[in-house]
């Protein structure tokens, strides 16, 4: 898939192919995401993991920031699955419902799991409940990804990505399908739609023909770097990190060779600018996750088949690890709170055993929901011969 002189940017589809490196990214990013929640959210884990200052201090202030990597990671395989589909609302259409269903089915199961914790775990265990408030109409609020948007708190930690990945994705269907219909009445650029913009018609003007297929994304895309972004009043909406996700999708699309390279290094230095303005981590994470995406993905070639490593294992299970190591580290902490008491001996084994018990969950929750999941969703997609993609 990357652009070199032994390949073509579209090799021959013999199998379904995939970048292994995108699954070490997702596995460290959900074990810092890990460290984080435990740091941040168990009672007594600051304390024991103070013993290691400077490992506590950066997975404190700083571990929340790989959700960005997340972001960008979503944007990447959206833009190589919107490589293969057409600007037409019925294929968009479809491509939200698989990336819907990839989403929520998991999470449901999630809530489903976490419920059952709550139920059979001893009140006066934990330190601190699982649910602040938990309703009938705010698990629904959850399963349509808009809890934080009709205003219900939300249930687990992590969930409100969510409802932000789904929103940008379906923001950037509704862009590209508004675009396209402004192109087909415009016969002097229709021509320049994101499904003709292939490498064998790169001439003169490519990096107009480019722009002219993601113009109106980037458009919104750039509006959200630097008015949205960083503005408490959009946190819960896809303005805030459609910017952020957009640097993902553009990355895909110069991979897949759907538009130049020089189109996503111009926004490139758009996020660049945007970090320098807002003096903002959270930019400046996506910036380095979004630029070596791209990189790798252009000098790694793409693969039949996941590579098998400890990090390529962790990142088959990172979603669900994801999902599911809240509720757990929760049940965890709090039954060897029940048994043992607060006492400092106790910290160690208590956060080793929920670290163990959450990649555990995290399998079978793979396994038994994910897998299936994913074994649907690839049914749905939109098929082009040809065509390289990711399966997640």
């Amino acid at each position: 898939m990357p652009h070199d002189q032994t390949r073509s940017p579209n090799p021959p589809a013999s199998g379904r192919r995939t970048f292994p490196f995108i699954d070490a990214i997702r596995g460290v990013a959900s074990l810092v995401i890990l460290a984080h929640h435990l740091v941040s959210y168990v009672p007594g884990a600051d304390e024991t993991l103070a013993a290691v200052p400077v490992m506590h201090h950066l997975v404190w202030w700083y571990g929340g920031l790989a959700t960005q990597v997340f972001l960008v990671i979503s944007g990447f395989v959206g833009g190589i699955s919107l490589a293969r589909a057409t600007p037409e609302a019925a294929d968009l259409g479809r491509l939200l419902l698989v990336r819907y269903l990839r989403l929520a089915l998991p999470a449901v199961a999630t809530l489903l799991f976490a419920i059952v914790l709550y139920a059979i775990v001893p009140p006066s265990w934990a330190a601190f409940p699982l649910f602040d408030e938990i309703t009938a109409p705010g698990v629904l609020a959850h399963v349509a990804f808009l809890q934080d948007v009709l205003g219900y708190p939300s249930l687990l930690a992590g969930f409100w990505y969510l409802s932000i990945d789904w929103q940008c994705n379906a923001v950037l269907a509704l862009l590209i399908i508004v675009q396209d219909a402004i192109l087909r009445r415009m016969p002097g650029l229709s021509r320049f739609a994101l499904s003709g913009s292939t490498p064998s018609r790169f001439a003169l003007s490519h990096f107009a023909q480019g722009l002219a297929a993601v113009g109106l994304p980037m458009l919104v895309a750039v509006l959200s770097l630097f008015v949205w972004n960083g503005a408490v009043a959009h946190e819960i909406y896809a303005t805030y990190f459609f910017g952020i996700v957009f640097l993902g999708t553009l990355a895909g699309l110069a991979v897949a060779g759907r538009i130049l390279p020089a189109i996503f290094w111009a926004y490139v230095a758009a996020v660049a600018v945007a970090v320098v303005v807002q003096s903002r981590p959270h930019p400046a994470v996506a910036l380095v996750a979004g630029v070596a995406i791209y990189l790798l993905a252009q000098r790694q070639p793409a693969a039949t088949s996941r590579a098998d490593s400890l990090l390529g294992w962790l990142g088959r299970i990172s979603y669900s690890l994801f999902l599911v190591h809240y509720p757990t580290i929760w049940a965890v902490t709090s039954v060897a709170r029940g048994i043992g008491g607060d006492t400092a001996a106790a910290s160690w084994p208590s956060l080793m055993a929920a670290v163990a018990a959450s990649l555990v969950a995290a399998v079978l929750l793979h396994r038994l929901v994910e897998v299936p999941t994913l074994a649907v969703v690839g049914r749905l997609k939109p098929r082009q011969a040809g065509a390289v993609s990711l399966s997640r």
